[in-house]
């Protein structure tokens, strides 16, 4: 049997780029999917091509970026195939440009979009799953929640949705549904606003998609909680999984902390302790030299 047979599964933003991607591979996996985009026509003509292909699918314009638009998605969803088993919150805007050229409007969208819609979507569903007694949602962060350059808005979302991604995990414990979030690396992913074409090498939407169908079958049972990362090479795809955030050293004093005993421990402990920031690893190291304080960069101390 398919992976995901007769399994109803909403996909977001799935007119165009991943989220088609993921709505051909579920019905080919045997689901029923509910194909969802602001773009109608996008909707319906991915709904109408899996249709041709002999899958079943439906198509839905609603926005998710509003509570009841979201909401009413879901109950579409319940009333048209009779259950939710599915969702994938996959709808999503990438803004770029030096963090001090962002607009409030961009801004504004990508947050109602990337977060907002994770939040409306997922709580209609999650809902509906409880009542079953299960289910599985599947969000996408990315591994900009860590920071990348010129998309500060995009990254900031996408770490809020990987933070969203536990919290509901720990929420939903022990009622049969289950969370995980995906940080998927392809051309073509469809959120960028400006078009550029793909390197040759990078992975296609396309090899994304069976993570997905996985995540929203009962193979992964056990999976949930997780960010997942998938990426690499066209040619040499990797998936493992990204660590969560975690305390570092701690420092303790009986008697609080003052400026200068703060000093102190950053010169002595904490400051060749800081973190490399950033997705690509900037590796900065706090240093005390000739008694000023710098931080430097790997770069500089090459």
């Amino acid at each position: 049997m398919a992976a995901l047979q007769d399994k109803v599964i909403v996909i977001t933003g799935a007119g165009r780029g991943l989220g088609l991607a993921y709505a051909r591979h579920a019905a080919a996996q045997g689901a029923v999917v509910v194909v969802n985009d602001v773009d109608e026509d996008a909707a319906r003509s991915t709904a109408a091509e899996i249709t041709a292909r002999g899958g079943r699918a439906s198509a839905s314009g609603h926005s998710v970026s509003e509570p009841d638009a979201a909401a009413a998605l879901i109950e579409a969803a319940v009333s048209g195939h009779g259950r939710l088993d599915g969702l994938v919150n996959n709808a999503g805007l990438r803004p770029e440009g030096a963090a001090w050229d962002e607009t409030p409007a961009g801004i504004r969208q990508a947050v109602e979009v990337n977060l907002l819609g994770t939040l409306f979507c997922g709580l209609a569903a999650m809902k509906i799953m409880r009542g079953q007694g299960g289910g599985s949602i599947v969000n996408a962060s990315s591994r900009a929640q860590r920071g990348i350059p010129s998309s500060a808005t995009y990254a900031a979302t996408k770490g809020a949705v990987a933070s969203l991604t536990y919290a509901w995990a720990i929420d939903l414990h022990g009622s049969g549904v289950r969370v995980n979030a995906i940080a998927p690396q392809a051309g073509g992913t469809g959120t960028r606003r400006r078009s550029a074409p793909a390197p040759p090498h990078e992975p296609a939407a396309a090899q994304m998609a069976p993570l997905v169908s996985y995540l929203l079958s009962d193979l992964s049972a056990g999976v949930t909680g997780q960010v997942i990362r998938i990426g690499g090479r066209r040619d040499a795809l990797s998936v493992g999984l990204m660590t969560h955030p975690r305390n570092g050293p701690f420092l303790r004093r009986p008697d609080g902390w003052t400026v200068a005993s703060l000093a102190a421990a950053f010169d002595t402990t904490l400051g060749p302790a800081l973190e490399p920031v950033g997705a690509d690893g900037l590796d900065v190291a706090y240093q005390l030299i000739d008694g000023t304080r710098v931080i430097r960069s790997r770069d500089d101390r090459l």
